[in-house]
């Protein structure tokens, strides 16, 4: 079991994330549905970082926008596989509430059909899956950008600067973050 916790680092933008404590003994689950995308593809155009950033923030903040509020938008896994507005209110872990919201509608096209899809199918091999809900926009899985590091670890152009985990871009996931801040902490005990 675990907990959606708000993850928005700016105003006006509604992002999510998912926490476990120790025991992951919560009555509720955190799973997210990722889907690839291309940023090229989604801009029509050759896209520069700042660019895929900018386009990025516009998404949060229209995540925010559907409610006004940091209530992470939500509808039932039922509901985003038929495109149907859901009407009914349920619990969840996240603290700061929900709002009824047509999450594909929200999202762009090909990445709305590509959780609808990937939901479809963890139906059909999960019993009771699609009894759940979808929330928020966990837009913060994988940095966009990846930051350029010495043999020693440390940040290109720094003398004392180590950036690791999953917002170095090194690293996805809480597994592969916790591994790369190890190699980097053998690194500065070993002396680089």
């Amino acid at each position: 079991g675990g907990t959606v916790v708000p993850a928005t680092a700016h105003s006006h933008t509604n992002i999510v994330n998912g926490m476990s404590r120790y025991l992951r003994n919560g009555s509720f689950a955190n799973a997210a549905c990722v889907a690839a995308v291309n940023p090229d593809g989604l801009l029509q155009k050759k896209a520069g970082p700042l660019e895929v950033l900018d386009w990025l923030e516009g998404l949060e903040r229209r995540f925010f926008d559907i409610g006004g509020t940091y209530e992470a938008p939500y509808c039932t896994i039922k509901d985003f596989i038929k495109k149907k507005e859901t009407d009914t209110r349920v619990e969840s872990s996240y603290p700061l509430g929900l709002k009824p919201a047509a999450l594909w509608e929200l999202l762009p096209a090909d990445v709305s059909d590509a959780i609808r899809e990937a939901l479809i199918d963890f139906s059909k091999k999960l019993m009771g899956f699609e009894s759940g809900i979808i929330m928020g926009l966990e837009s913060k899985t994988s940095s966009p950008i990846q930051i350029v590091r010495e043999p020693d670890g440390k940040c290109t152009g720094f003398t004392n600067l180590y950036v690791v985990g999953e917002g170095s871009g090194h690293s996805g996931g809480i597994i592969s973050s916790a591994a790369d801040g190890i190699r980097i902490a053998m690194r500065i005990v070993e002396g680089g």
